[in-house]
């Protein structure tokens, strides 16, 4: 299914220190296995964490940031649509670089499923993405592409369940999630 960019759900951060967009999530309402949002990051701070969970961070728009953890080394995020993996259980201080950012999160919840976002530069070859038990998410970050069967502008997101799927876009840039259920869960 095709999510438009208009129909993602505003809300606050858990921690009440920024807003986020949430995409999809399932299950839909209460705790999630795995959700995926676009935070705006308008002031410098902390994020809100997440317990049990692990988060791919990914720039999409803006100069930058530094996250600093107390469990890590510190990571600094100035170019766009690199994914960076970290923990929800690690305290992380965002400092801004040069003003406001957009980023993109996966998260899941990491006893029940293991997730990994790439970034696609589409140049109208079809890519092949495949998810045996799980799901498939296509962000269009710039340009427009098709997949399973759904068409995406930029700022819209593919949902797609488990299987091959080709992605085609023609000067476009796609992050991909996949979203794979562990065994026996």
């Amino acid at each position: 299914m095709r999510i438009r960019a208009a129909d993602y759900r505003a809300m606050a951060w858990k921690n009440g220190q920024g807003m986020t967009r949430e995409i999809a999530r399932e299950p839909g309402e209460g705790d999630f296995l795995w959700r995926l949002s676009i935070a705006e990051v308008a002031t410098s701070g902390d994020f809100s964490l997440f317990p049990g969970y692990d988060r791919t961070i990914t720039l999409i728009e803006g100069a930058g940031m530094r996250l600093a953890f107390e469990a890590a080394p510190e990571k600094a995020i100035l170019r766009r649509f690199e994914p960076f993996d970290f923990s929800g259980d690690w305290h992380c201080h965002c400092s801004l670089a040069a003003g406001p950012v957009r980023d993109f999160n996966l998260m899941v919840d990491r006893e029940r499923a293991r997730g990994k976002t790439e970034a696609l530069r589409l140049d109208g070859r079809p890519v092949e993405r495949s998810v045996d038990s799980g799901w498939l998410l296509i962000y269009c970050a710039e340009g427009a592409l098709s997949a399973g069967g759904f068409a995406a502008g930029a700022g819209d997101t593919i949902r797609l369940e488990s299987g091959p799927h080709e992605i085609v876009g023609g000067n476009a840039i796609a992050l991909v999630m996949s979203v794979h259920m562990l065994r026996g869960r």
